[in-house]
């Protein structure tokens, strides 16, 4: 397995790709997965997944514009302009145009899948959910948004000593030291940006978008913040499949990632799970 980075331009400048491919070029057979990102996170939250996936395969990991290393929007935007932005950048690879994906998302990255899904000529395939940040309860959705921490930046370091003390001192059991500190560094990156996606997760209208998806879709469910909320959102989806993961709640991606490629694979390759 190789693993790269490509810059491809999308309408806010650039876009950064991680992109794990099969070191033998004949077992590129499989139809590439590309994989949104959880925020403040960027597509480096994958590379465990990606190593386990890319076996057959070409898998990519976007960082969202203002994320990881992509550039960002002029100021907040909304769910269908990251799906844009992103749209742009993979047709740098043709898809869209001339071939077809898999998209892999978790928390965030499910609605810039939704709306890359809903997409006239769309690119997407199949589709793989994780954790959908679904509120079918308004006044949970309201008090959800109100906890975004809108923070700019000052010589006050509280608010990065709380990113610290959430994503290291409280870190999910199983992930390691240096593990959680490249997270933290990761989840830096955007700064006083870092609640622009957070933003328009509780602006996305879910209610209305998820049901208009067509494509196969399996959602798995950690039993994490987001459990209700995700089965909610099987409810609506006309072609989804529930899969529950009970020994699964946090940091699912770096203690779980072997799980979640074996349901990803099963799902994506049509074997029996």
């Amino acid at each position: 397995m190789i693993m790269r980075k490509q810059y491809v331009e999308c309408r806010y400048g650039q876009l950064h790709i991680h992109i794990a491919t099969p070191a033998d070029a004949k077992l590129k057979m499989r139809t590439p997965v590309v994989c949104f990102h959880p925020t403040p996170a960027s597509g480096q939250y994958f590379l465990a997944f990606m190593k386990l996936m890319a076996t057959d395969r070409i898998v990519m990991s976007v960082d969202t514009p203002g994320y990881g290393e992509s550039d960002p929007p002029p100021g907040p935007v909304g769910m269908l302009a990251y799906a844009e932005a992103v749209a742009e950048g993979l047709s740098s690879f043709g898809y869209g145009q001339t071939a077809s994906i898999d998209v892999l998302a978790y928390h965030t990255g499910n609605f810039i899948s939704s709306e890359l899904a809903l997409r006239q000529n769309s690119p997407v395939r199949r589709l793989v959910m994780t954790a959908i940040p679904h509120y079918a309860d308004p006044a949970r959705k309201k008090a959800a948004a109100a906890q975004i921490r809108r923070w700019t930046f000052t010589e006050d370091p509280k608010p990065i000593l709380d990113l610290w003390d959430g994503t290291v001192r409280r870190r999910a059991d199983g992930v390691g030291l240096r593990q959680s500190i490249d997270q933290f560094l990761e989840r830096l990156r955007p700064g006083d940006r870092e609640w622009w996606a957070y933003e328009a997760v509780f602006a996305y209208d879910s209610a209305g978008a998820l049901p208009r998806i067509l494509q196969p879709t399996v959602i798995l469910n950690p039993h994490g913040a987001l459990y209700e909320q995700t089965l909610a959102a099987a409810r609506i989806m006309p072609r989804a499949t529930l899969v529950d993961l009970a020994d699964l709640s946090h940091g699912v991606f770096q203690t779980g990632q072997a799980i979640i490629a074996k349901h990803a694979r099963a799902f994506l390759d049509d074997v029996p799970r």
